[in-house]
This record gives C-alpha cells, sequence and structure tokens, in this order.
C-alpha cells in the first residue's frame, strides 16, 4: 500500500470498503465550521462518527494515521459506538489532512450525531445476495432430486438451462457481494499479509471458478453453494452492524440533561431552569464550580474556567470578554460571573459530550490495568497457537499448513471482544446517566469493585436535599438585596438554605461575591463590606439576619448506608461541622460512632483517608474544602452535577434529592463485572473450541467465515440482553 501499515493485516482488518461500501470521494465542505465550533484557546477538540470500524485492526489503522501528522495530540476512538474524538493544533490542519486519508482506507468520518447512520449499501448487497440465493436454491432442488440430465431429451435440455440460469445467479452474486471481500483480500496480497477476508474470497473464487469449469466440460457445478455461502457471509456482517446500531441507539438515547440546570436571570430576577431551555441571548450567572450548560461569552472582565471534562487539562484558562467559553467548562473562579449564552443546549454540543465515554486520564495506581494486560497477553497467545499448529501440520502433512495457520489467525481475531466489551462500558454509563450519576474516568467501574472504605462528608452531601433554613431575623430593604444577590452566587448549601428562605430573590448583576474558602462569602455593596457566614448575615461586622439552620438527611441516605455495610464496606462521616452535630448525625445514619469525626479541617480529612486508603477508598464530598480529600483517596464522587466544585478530581459526579447514587455506581460496577467476565468465558470457549477445530485440520475457509460474524453478534447480543434484563428486574 505504500504507507507502512501492513501491521492493520496482521490485526486482522482490511482496507477499502471495510463496511461494504462502494469507494466514493467523500465531501468535506462541512468540516471547517465544524473545526471553528470546536476550537478553544487554538486548540481543536472534534467528535465524529466513523463508518467503517469493526475490529481492533481498524482501531489500530486509525491510530497509526493519526501519529504521522504534525500537529496530532490525541486520538479517542470508541469501536462499540463508531465514534473519534481527535485533539490537535487548529494551525498545524491535521483534522483536515486526515479526513481524506481515512476516507481512502474506507473510513468516512462526519459530524457526530445523535442518530446512528444505518450502513444501506451493505444492507442492499446482503438483499440483492439473499435473493439470489434463495432462487438458486430453489433450482438447485429439482437438479439434485431428479433432474440430472440422464432422461429425456426434454430433461437434458431443462438441466442445461438450469444450469446457465445458475451460472447467472451466481455469477451476479459474486459481483454484488464479492467486492465486500475481495478488495480487502487483494489489499492484503499487496502488503504481503494474510488476514481474515483471504480465505473467503479464495473460497468464493475457487468455488465459483470450479464450478464455472465444470459447467462448460460438463462436470459437477456448485453455484447454488456459492450464491448462499456470499448471502451467508454478508449476512453476518449485516446483522453484527445492526446489533451494534441498536445498542447505539440505547446508550445516546439519554444524554442526563434533565438533571441539569442553570441559573438565568430575567427581569431582574434569577430562576432556575432547566439546560435545555437555556437560549442563545440569556444572562446567565455562573457560581463558583458551575458547570457550562451552552457557549457562553463574559459581559464582562475576565474569568478562569477549567476544561477538565473537555480535555483533560486541571489547570485552569483564563477567558476575556472577546472569547468564547465553550459549554462543558467550569467555572473556576472564587466570585460568580456573569456570562450571555451565544447559542442554545442543543447547538452548544453538551448533549454530546454528555454522552460520550469519560476521559482516560487517572492514575489507577498500576492497579487496574487489566485490560492492557489481556491485550498484550491475547495477541502473543494467538502468534504462539498460530506457531505452534504450522509446527505439527509441517511433521504431519506439509501441505496443510497454511490453510491450517491461516485458520487459526482468522477465528482467534479478537473482533468480538474489541466490540463486546466498550459496549459493556458505554451500556453501564448510559445506566447511570439515568440515574443521575455521570462518570467522569474510564476506570471507576474498575477501581469500585476494590472499594472497602467509604467515607461520606455531611453538609452538603448526606444532606443535598434537605439542609434547611429557618429566618430568626430577616434583612430588609437594600440589604435583602446583597443577600439575595450573595446566596445566589453560591453553590454551598447553607447559601441555597438561605436562598430558599428569602421571601423575595432580586439579583444585582454589579455585586461582586467571593467565596473564602472554609469562611463563607463576602462582597461590598453600597460602601459596606457584607459577610454570610454559617447562618449570621453580617453588614460591616454587625448581624443584621440570622437563620437557624436544621439537617434533614437526604431521602435514602440512611437506607444507601445500610446496603454498603451490608457489602462489607466499612462507612465514614468526616466532616468540618461541630463534633456533636456530627456524632449526633452519625447514630441517625446507622454510622458506627468510632468512624465519625467532626471539626475536622481539609488537611484533617486528607490525613484520616490517607491513614486507613489501601488502594481502596472511596470519598464523598462536596466542598472545596474536601479536595486534599479526594486526591487522597483511591477514587472519589460529588453531588449536585450541575455545580460541581472538584471537577479535577471526581471519578463521577451526581444529582438528585434522594439517596441512592452511590449504591447506583457500585451496582452497576457489579453487573458490568459480571457481564464482561462471561463475555470472557464465552470467548474462551469459543476460541478454544475453535482452535481445537483448526488443530484438527477441519476448519474450512467457508466455516470460518460464519464463525467470525456469528460469534461477534452473539457477544453483542449476550451483552445488551444482559443490561436489558437487568433494567426490567431494576
Amino acid at each position: 500500500m505504500g504507507e507502512g501499515l501492513e501491521r492493520f493485516y496482521e490485526l486482522g482488518g482490511q482496507a477499502s470498503g471495510a463496511v461494504g461500501e462502494v469507494p466514493r470521494v467523500p465531501r468535506f465542505d462541512w468540516f471547517d465550521d465544524a473545526e471553528t465550533r470546536a476550537t478553544v484557546a487554538g486548540e481543536v477538540r472534534l467528535t465524529l462518527d466513523v463508518q467503517g470500524i469493526r475490529c481492533a485492526a481498524c482501531v489500530w489503522l486509525l491510530r497509526a494515521l493519526w501519529q504521522r501528522l504534525p500537529g496530532a495530540r490525541e486520538l479517542r476512538i470508541d469501536p462499540s459506538l463508531g465514534r473519534a474524538t481527535l485533539v490537535y493544533d487548529r494551525d498545524s490542519a491535521a483534522g483536515k489532512v486526515f479526513l481524506p486519508l481515512c476516507a481512502r482506507f474506507g473510513y468516512l468520518l462526519a459530524p457526530a450525531s445523535r442518530r446512528v447512520a444505518r450502513d444501506s449499501g451493505l444492507m442492499m448487497r446482503f438483499g440483492i445476495c439473499a435473493a439470489i440465493a434463495m432462487n438458486a436454491m430453489i433450482l438447485a432442488v429439482s437438479l439434485y432430486f431428479g433432474l440430472d440430465g440422464a432422461g429425456s431429451n426434454d430433461e437434458v435440455a431443462l438441466r442445461e438451462v438450469f444450469g446457465w440460469v445458475l451460472l447467472a445467479l451466481a455469477t451476479g452474486s459474486v459481483l454484488v457481494g464479492g467486492p465486500v471481500f475481495f478488495r480487502s483480500a487483494w489489499a492484503g496480497v499487496r502488503a504481503g499479509v494474510v488476514h481474515m477476508d483471504l480465505p473467503i474470497s479464495l473460497g468464493i473464487a475457487l468455488a465459483f471458478g470450479g464450478s464455472l469449469f465444470g459447467q462448460l466440460t460438463g462436470g459437477p457445478a456448485y453455484f447454488d453453494a456459492v450464491a448462499i455461502f456470499v448471502a451467508l457471509m454478508l449476512g453476518g456482517r449485516f446483522l453484527q452492524a445492526r446489533t451494534l446500531a441498536r445498542s447505539r441507539d440505547l446508550v445516546l438515547a439519554d444524554d442526563g440533561a434533565e438533571h441539569l440546570r442553570a441559573r438565568v436571570v430575567r427581569d431582574g430576577r434569577l430562576l432556575l431552569v432547566p439546560v435545555t431551555e437555556v437560549r442563545a441571548g440569556d444572562e446567565l450567572v455562573l457560581a463558583p464550580g458551575d458547570l457550562v450548560p451552552v457557549r457562553v461569552r463574559l459581559l464582562g472582565g475576565e474569568g478562569s474556567f477549567s476544561l477538565d471534562w473537555i480535555n483533560g487539562e486541571s489547570e485552569p484558562r483564563a477567558f476575556a470578554v472577546t472569547d468564547e467559553i465553550p459549554a462543558g467548562a467550569f467555572q473556576a473562579d472564587r466570585a460568580a460571573l456573569r456570562v450571555v449564552a451565544v447559542a442554545s443546549y442543543v447547538e452548544s454540543g453538551l448533549a454530546e459530550l454528555l454522552g460520550q465515554g469519560p476521559i482516560d486520564r487517572e492514575d489507577t495506581r498500576g492497579r487496574v490495568r487489566f485490560w492492557e494486560r489481556l491485550n498484550r497477553f491475547y495477541a502473543t497467545g494467538v502468534l504462539v497457537a498460530a506457531g505452534a499448529a504450522a509446527a505439527i501440520w509441517a511433521f504431519v502433512d506439509p501441505a496443510r499448513v497454511l490453510p491450517v495457520t491461516v485458520s487459526v489467525l482468522v477465528v482467534t481475531c479478537p473482533c468480538a471482544l474489541g466490540i463486546a466489551t466498550p459496549l459493556a462500558f458505554h451500556l453501564a454509563m448510559a445506566r447511570l446517566r439515568r440515574r443521575g450519576v455521570f462518570v467522569r474516568t474510564k476506570s471507576l467501574l474498575d477501581k469500585l469493585r476494590r472499594v472497602r472504605h467509604v467515607v461520606f462528608d455531611k453538609t452538603g452531601t448526606l444532606t443535598l436535599g434537605g439542609l434547611r433554613a429557618r429566618a430568626v431575623r430577616m434583612p430588609t430593604g437594600r440589604d435583602l438585596e446583597v443577600l439575595a444577590t450573595m446566596t445566589a452566587s453560591s453553590n454551598h448549601p447553607v447559601s441555597s438554605a438561605v436562598l430558599a428562605a428569602l421571601p423575595v430573590r432580586p439579583f444585582r448583576a454589579e455585586i461582586e461575591v467571593r467565596e473564602i474558602l472554609g469562611t463563607g462569602l463576602e462582597c461590598e455593596a453600597d460602601g459596606h463590606c457584607y459577610r454570610l457566614a454559617g447562618g449570621e448575615f453580617r453588614r460591616d461586622g454587625e448581624v443584621i439576619g440570622e437563620f437557624e439552620l436544621a439537617e434533614d438527611y437526604r431521602d435514602g441516605a440512611r437506607e444507601e448506608i445500610a446496603w454498603l455495610r451490608a457489602r462489607g464496606a466499612a462507612v465514614y462521616l468526616l466532616s468540618g461541622d461541630r463534633g456533636d452535630r456530627t456524632r449526633r448525625a452519625a447514630e441517625q445514619l446507622g454510622i458506627a460512632a468510632a468512624n465519625a469525626r467532626g471539626g475536622m479541617s481539609a488537611g484533617d480529612k486528607a490525613r484520616a483517608i490517607a491513614a486507613i486508603d489501601d488502594d481502596d477508598t472511596l470519598m464523598i464530598g462536596d466542598g472545596l474544602n474536601d479536595s486534599p480529600a479526594f486526591a487522597a483517596a483511591f477514587c472519589a464522587g460529588t453531588p449536585a452535577m450541575d455545580r460541581p466544585v472538584l471537577p479535577a478530581r471526581s471519578d463521577f459526579c451526581f444529582r438528585g434529592e434522594g439517596g441512592g447514587a452511590v449504591r447506583a455506581v457500585f451496582e452497576v460496577a457489579d453487573l458490568h463485572g459480571r457481564i464482561v467476565r462471561s463475555n470472557l468465558a464465552l470467548a474462551l470457549a469459543y476460541n478454544l473450541t475453535a482452535l481445537s477445530v483448526c488443530f484438527a485440520a477441519l476448519m474450512t475457509p467457508a466455516l470460518c467465515a460464519v464463525l467470525m460474524p456469528a460469534s461477534s453478534v452473539a457477544l453483542v447480543l449476550h451483552v445488551s440482553l444482559r443490561f436489558r434484563r437487568a433494567g426490567r428486574t431494576a
């Protein structure tokens, strides 16, 4: 091929026509606009649909092509969803070069869609070949059951006519369905490497050629077998593609947006509205830690935003008034910021961000690298098995060395695992999104199976749905306006409770509110210094407002903690609140008194976790002061998806006033683990059976062609049905 990508064929892949489409010159007139919208600070992060990915070799080839381009930073591919995310320098034009380069190899890239692009070309080929095969079978039955040409002249003539008709049918089948396999097989021959489609192509060619020779010379012909074989192979590939498409529909059906809210200022009042209702031109207030729900611009000054969720960068970036801030960024300033929406939710791409896989950026401390080791040992095992088969048959029957070796390499191709395992992960993510849980690190499901200690913060975590404020002394006039603005500019549970207790919620956009870590809120307005700490509201040090705070624990919190303890986890409560309140909370929630500690600083929490952690601790918290504890824990989660204050530290975020999110991630992790382990067992059983047939020299090209798509479809169906059944029983 002249590209130095021969390893693609060693992995079992195929070149152009990967999914049976006739090569064509695609149009990329959409690219410039898509690239512009995906550019932030000179870096492009573009998510595209990819047509043609069906095995590990496809993923390897695309990455090999990408790595050769100057300015290319990262390429993430989800084979089960047919999605690719390109990260590159805008000035390098790597994306513009990459798309037509991929098209040369049969992989077409287009803007990501919430709808699956169906492969009508493969469907049409399969439909035509299936019709041909059925007609060929009808004609062949007469030949097999009496019309052998040994009777009258009429029978001889009729048999000859049937033979030529079968020849025409088989020719049509080969011309329509054969190119799906012939193109990739020929590319492999030119590269000097044997791969899966070569024995299939040889089987078609030899069967058709031999039958043609028999038809011309009066010998045996098997045109019906040729037509049936081609239809069967195309049917397997078509079924595999459609099964994956239905699964992807399920994965992308729910992006979890119904759980997200945005602060919108309308008519001088602050409203909390669903992000799906935000429109271009709306003024939004972003409190520290807020998720940016749509593409926005600052209304004044500068602001810092973390792009951690978008590209894995934990260090915030500074944005000016002229800069567009992408949806999915997090507000990283200590003060609330006013912004204006420049696009609606649908136009901003947050739905795509919510639906895509988590960022692979976490340090798993070497404990959950199972898949890397499996892939390495699997490839080595296949090569060893092929070498052993070749060595055995070199002594038994040298003539069978090549077909036996090829059959081993073909039937042990890891295509099924390369699709079914990622699919299980994506279905698990979709299941959690429907529960209001958003996973942000890829190794979380593996990590959770090691967790033996679960540590909860109290205020804002276990009291997420129930911290209430009762006004003991309500400020009035301008003071009330300042208090409403301050509490509306903060995500702290005390601020939310006080805001809910106010009779009116005016918003003064000119007031700059600062959130002081571990201290409270401060601002300057009308020549005075205001401060809100706990339930006290002060003006120049004088208390002018007082609120009594009461804790009403999140619905289901006690049941969730009981479930965790029954699972075998030790549950802890570490809080910065007073010791007596913490002990009372532990008693009410069913946490052992010895595991409850109050009056803890941020450093105290981190040290307490470090003392119990053996790569098996999960920390659940919501405040900036929990950041050191998150860093010390093996994995961590934070409540309130629409206002996560620890975006660079959390493995998952969740939202909802009811309990169950932490239990949900454990249950889904367990379910995912069971399904993946059963996948491995099924794949092992299949490969051992197939290898036994190969070593006995009983594996034919036709049987290979049937087993490969059948095994892939079986594993994909197994994953989909297991998740669907689990959904019905949940």
